[in-house]
């Protein structure tokens, strides 16, 4: 016989996304509807809140870190984009244990991976 279990877990506004990552789909990205972004390294069952760490990337200490899009890549899962706001964008080849900053100076306003080359950019 198969036991669901049910575990609360709180965050700081309602889920707007969430996406799987990582070849098992063990490392989950969830954003909320204020723009923070949590990182589960166990499929779901313990959270962390991931979205200050990105100021010592680049961005502006004095700015808050809003994410607009989280994106993982189909071809290789492992590849995850988050796009915020003010130009603060950033990529992981890791399923989000190092991040590093996407220079770009234009607004993004729709980011997506090439289906088949996961380093391409659409």
């Amino acid at each position: 016989q198969k036991k669901v279990g049910v575990k609360e877990v709180v965050f700081d506004s309602p889920v707007a996304d969430i996406q799987w990552a990582s070849p098992n789909n063990k490392a989950v990205f969830l954003q909320t509807s204020k723009g923070r972004l949590y990182r589960s390294k166990d499929g779901g069952e313990a959270w962390d809140d991931i979205t200050d760490g990105f100021k010592g990337k680049g961005a502006d200490s004095s700015d808050a870190t809003v994410v607009d899009q989280i994106v993982v890549s189909h071809a290789d899962r492992n590849v995850v984009g988050v796009v915020g706001t003010k130009h603060m964008h950033w990529i992981t080849d890791n399923a989000g244990l190092t991040w590093r900053r996407v220079r770009h100076k234009a607004t993004i306003h729709s980011f997506t991976f090439h289906p088949t080359r996961a380093s391409w950019a659409l």
